[in-house]
C-alpha cells in the first residue's frame, strides 16, 4: 500500500529558496545614496581576511556590500577600521560593460542584518598595544 509521506522535521509551509552568507570583517570605503526613484541605501566594502596555508601568507577578499534597511543604525556603527558581523543575501545580476558590450555576471551581496564585533580606532587615536 502506498503511504504519503510528509515532512517530520516541521510542520511549516516551505518556503522559497534562498541564498545567504554571512562575513566578518573590516569596514573600508562607504557612501550613502540615494536611487534615482528616491530609495536610500549605502555601499561599503568589507575586508575578510583568511590565512593561506600552502603560501603562509594572509589573504584579503574586498566584498561590496549594499543595504536598504537598518540605514540609521549603519549611518552610527559604519567607520572604517570597524569590524562587522554581517549576515547577506546573494543574488547575481547580469552587467553590461559599455566599452565592450559583454554581459557579465555579478555576484550582489545585500545585507539583511549586521553587528559590530569590535570598534575601531576613533579619529585621532592612536591604535591600543
Amino acid at each position: 500500500m502506498l503511504r504519503s509521506f510528509a515532512r517530520s522535521f516541521s510542520s511549516t509551509v516551505v518556503k522559497r529558496d534562498f541564498a545567504r552568507t554571512q562575513l566578518l570583517g573590516t569596514v573600508g570605503n562607504f557612501e550613502f545614496r540615494e536611487s534615482e526613484n528616491g530609495t536610500k541605501y549605502v555601499t561599503y566594502s568589507l575586508a575578510v581576511n583568511r590565512y593561506n596555508k600552502e603560501t603562509q601568507e594572509q589573504v584579503t577578499n574586498w566584498y561590496r556590500i549594499a543595504a536598504f534597511t537598518q540605514l540609521e543604525r549603519l549611518e552610527k556603527s559604519l567607520r572604517v577600521g570597524n569590524v562587522l558581523h554581517v549576515d547577506a543575501n546573494l543574488a547575481v545580476r547580469k552587467v553590461e560593460d559599455p566599452e565592450t558590450h559583454k554581459v557579465r555576471s555579478e555576484l550582489q551581496l545585500i545585507q539583511k542584518n549586521f553587528d559590530v564585533a569590535r570598534f575601531g580606532k576613533k579619529d585621532g587615536e592612536e591604535a591600543s598595544p
